[in-house]
């Protein structure tokens, strides 16, 4: 699988405190035509202050899979699965660093934010946190799916209701997803058009990520 990833022939950005002064390592995944540039100055730039060292992965053609996240999901592969073994290759590499799952948190926008959420959804692993500014699961909508287990994992679901890429009703529905797989989960959907990431789905981010300082029971299959 690796000599045939595309995705894992290209480098990932670093922000952020150095890793043994940050507290959670945030696993940053960009949107389609965008980069880790993109999010640095979208996220990071706006969360500077925390003590979180960010891992920002970048798709080969700044793209994570051809077609939409709301066809059905062999439309999208193999590139759907080589980009989910990316971002397992990059969590396995933070673990082996010193950051456990229960120590790192997934967080994307839009394609990124599908990509984040599928990979939450679909892991072995217990992860900190998940925040998927305007994204959802990945797959055609009513779409029946393994139930995953996630008890009390804190989920931000954020998206605004005429959004021109990302239905509304999709992002509903992933967040009924993790509500029957037991997270904790914050919708916030808001009025406007606009295609980006606000202020104050900043601050929910920041929210999210503060709370989750506290200790947090690890996972068996972290251990």
């Amino acid at each position: 699988m690796e000599a045939s990833n595309p995705h894992l022939g290209t480098a990932t950005a670093v922000f952020g405190p150095a890793a043994k002064r940050a507290k959670l390592a945030v696993i940053l995944v960009h949107g389609r035509g965008q980069s880790p540039a993109w999010m640095r100055q979208q996220v990071v730039d706006r969360l500077d202050d925390l003590p979180v060292t960010w891992h920002a992965p970048a798709a080969e053609g700044a793209s994570w899979y051809p077609e939409r996240f709301i066809v059905p999901v062999e439309r999208n592969e193999p590139r759907l699965s080589q980009a989910l073994a990316a971002l397992a290759h990059l969590s396995d590499g933070l673990r082996r660093h010193g950051f456990p799952t229960s120590r790192q948190v997934l967080m994307g926008f839009s394609q990124g934010a599908c990509l984040c959420s599928e990979f939450v959804w679909r892991s072995p692993h217990r992860y900190r946190g998940l925040v998927a500014f305007t994204g959802g699961l990945i797959g055609a909508p009513g779409a029946e799916r393994p139930l995953a287990s996630l008890p009390n994992l804190p989920v931000l679901l954020s998206t605004w209701d005429a959004d021109p890429h990302v239905p509304l009703e999709s992002v509903q529905e992933t967040a009924e997803w993790f509500r029957k797989a037991g997270a904790q989960v914050r919708l916030h959907a808001g009025a406007g058009t606009e295609h980006g990431i606000r202020d104050d789905e900043i601050a929910q981010a920041r929210a999210l990520l503060e709370s989750v300082d506290a200790s947090m029971p690890g996972h068996e299959g972290d251990r």
